[in-house]
């Protein structure tokens, strides 16, 4: 009976991961989305953003000249002035635009449920919040992002790619590689076999993914009902091998014959 269960667990898990799309912005200036203070993207329960941040190889351009980041997650009215109020909101560091061989990531999970305390929870229906401020320079340039949580039926477009009436598809070539921070990906997905690795500082999100930075790491995110289910059809299947493994050495104990 524990085999079958875990079989349709495994088989829902499966089909629950294959259902996720992860979706990503490269976070520097010479992204043209940016240039709309309507940056929004949509994403479904499950979902997930992946935050790309600028990247250079050695020699490209100065260092300080380098763009760099401090990314906050903000209420409504912090994203309409672009600035946060409190160190509270600080979301991720993008601090090292020359990491060698791939540039930093980091991810955010849109999930309903989370069993870390400092975890961010989503609803569906609602928007949120991320804006930047730049480390490389003291000026007033500010990113910002919204991010919308829709239903099942969602579309998944960026709201810049529906209200850009006469944009050619030769245009959004010249703007696919950019001179500055790195290359931009127009349809706002990441490349087949990118959303399995990440490269970014070593530490947990709010989904418990740990991310390297040295090494490209495959990571793994699974609803905490999901792992609990899990862990006790495992839980009560050791407990099985401890009894029969018990009665094993019991029944092969050496047989002692007393002389009459």
């Amino acid at each position: 009976m524990d085999v079958v269960c875990l079989m349709c667990l495994a088989l829902t898990a499966g089909a629950w991961f294959a259902s996720a799309e992860r979706h990503s912005v490269y976070w520097n200036s010479s992204n043209a989305n940016f240039l709309w203070d309507d940056y929004t993207v949509e994403v479904h329960l499950n979902d997930y953003l992946d935050i790309i941040c600028p990247h250079y190889t050695h020699g490209e351009v100065p260092s300080h000249q380098a763009e760099r980041y401090v990314l906050y997650m903000v209420e409504k009215e912090d994203y309409d002035v672009c600035k946060p109020h409190s160190f509270d909101q600080l979301r991720w560091e993008c601090s090292r635009p020359f990491a060698p061989h791939v540039p930093e990531k980091f991810s955010e999970k849109f999930q309903r449920f989370t069993p870390f305390t400092l975890g961010k929870e989503f609803r569906r229906g609602e928007s949120y919040y991320y804006i930047s401020k730049p480390m490389h320079h003291h000026g007033a340039d500010c990113l910002k992002l919204r991010v919308d949580v829709v239903g099942p039926k969602g579309s998944a477009k960026t709201s810049q790619e529906k209200s850009k009436p006469g944009k050619t598809d030769k245009s959004f070539d010249e703007e696919k590689f950019s001179p500055l921070g790195g290359v931009h990906n127009p349809s706002n997905r990441l490349p087949a076999g990118e959303g399995s690795f990440s490269s970014a500082a070593s530490e947990p999100n709010s989904a418990g993914c740990v991310y390297h930075s040295r090494a490209m790491t495959f990571h793994f995110c699974a609803d905490p009902v999901v792992l609990l289910s899990l862990q006790m059809i495992l839980l009560r299947w050791s407990q099985k091998f401890r009894g029969a493994s018990a009665a094993l050495q019991h029944s092969s104990s050496p047989c002692r014959f007393s002389l009459p």
